[in-house]
């Protein structure tokens, strides 16, 4: 009901122009324009989720038409077409620019929305849902703010192995002589899995928090199997009699550094000596087959009493 009036108002205008653009009175040359400004605005039908923006007014005579540089991203408004009237005028409306700083690239959006997600929409912009973006894609912007920096986040759960060693143990074997030692099983390191989930921010790894470990091979054991039996090459018996020196195994049947075994007869009790001394060219006296320094004598339990204890000695295999 009301553009048929505001059509004629803009005819009388225009006629009016004619003679505006051939004078100095632009003092109402300006006047004019902020209300044709405002009655493209009206006619621009701006969404409540879009910017409004001040438009270009563009003049053309009949016939000559200014030729505009209007692009994909201009809503253009014809005020008056100078098909019908002395003069033409359009209002173009250019979309504001953005600047995306997208990881390391950058490039521009032209948008009239106000909400941000719609712009990044608007220009084709696929976001995942880990992905930071400032100001939020929630946000509504106002004329002036024109950079929007994209984050690409991704958050993955890594998994790393690192290997177990294995340990060596020795077992005696009673069954292998003395001194012996043979692998009786090769050792093998194990596999454990560390989780963890990883945050990288463009590409950049950012944040690393562990989940859980996990044992997927245990690593089995190296081994070792120690030979304990022991082999007898020759034994006496008689009295072990005492002796002053330290730590000493005076021998009368074996020569020095012959592995012998001492056993108390009274007790049971054996000990592994070394002979480290003998009679040389004197006789040992008569049924005495050893003379002990009192610490082996301990260590055989003897008890004190008599010359001495009646012990087996036996020449072992070394």
């Amino acid at each position: 009901m009301n553009y048929q009036p505001t059509k004629l108002k803009l005819l009388i205008y225009s006629g009016f122009f004619i003679f505006i653009l051939f004078s100095s009175a632009k003092p109402v040359f300006a006047f004019d324009q902020s209300y044709l400004k405002g009655k493209a605005i009206e006619q621009a039908n701006f969404s409540l989720d879009e910017l409004v923006v001040e438009p270009k007014l563009i003049f053309s005579l009949a016939g000559e038409r200014e030729q505009a540089s209007i692009s994909l991203y201009d809503r253009v408004v014809n005020l008056i077409d100078p098909k019908f009237s002395p003069i033409g005028i359009s209002a173009v409306f250019t979309a504001p620019k953005y600047k995306i700083i997208d990881q390391s690239t950058s490039y521009d959006i032209y948008s009239f929305k106000r909400r941000v997600g719609d712009i990044l929409s608007g220009g084709g912009v696929v976001l995942a849902k880990e992905d930071v973006v400032d100001p939020t894609p929630e946000d509504s912007l106002s004329l002036g703010t024109n950079t929007i920096k994209i984050t690409r986040v991704s958050v993955a759960e890594i998994e790393k192995f690192v290997s177990l060693p294995y340990q060596t143990k020795k077992i005696d074997d009673p069954d292998l002589e003395r001194g012996r030692q043979i692998v009786s099983r090769n050792g093998k390191s194990g596999k454990k899995l560390l989780l963890y989930r990883v945050r990288r921010e463009n590409g950049v790894e950012v944040e690393r928090n562990f989940i859980k470990e996990e044992i997927v091979e245990k690593p089995q054991n190296k081994i070792i199997s120690v030979g304990t039996k022991i082999v007898v090459l020759s034994s006496v018996s008689g009295i072990a009699t005492t002796t002053n020196l330290s730590s000493a195994v005076v021998s009368a049947n074996y020569p020095r550094g012959t592995l012998v075994r001492i056993t108390n007869l009274a007790n049971g009790v054996s000990v592994l000596k070394t002979v480290n001394y003998t009679w040389g060219t004197a006789s040992a006296p008569y049924g005495v087959v050893l003379d002990l320094s009192w610490s082996i004598l301990d260590e055989l339990r003897f008890n004190g009493s008599g010359s001495g204890p009646s012990v087996l000695v036996e020449e072992i295999k070394q």
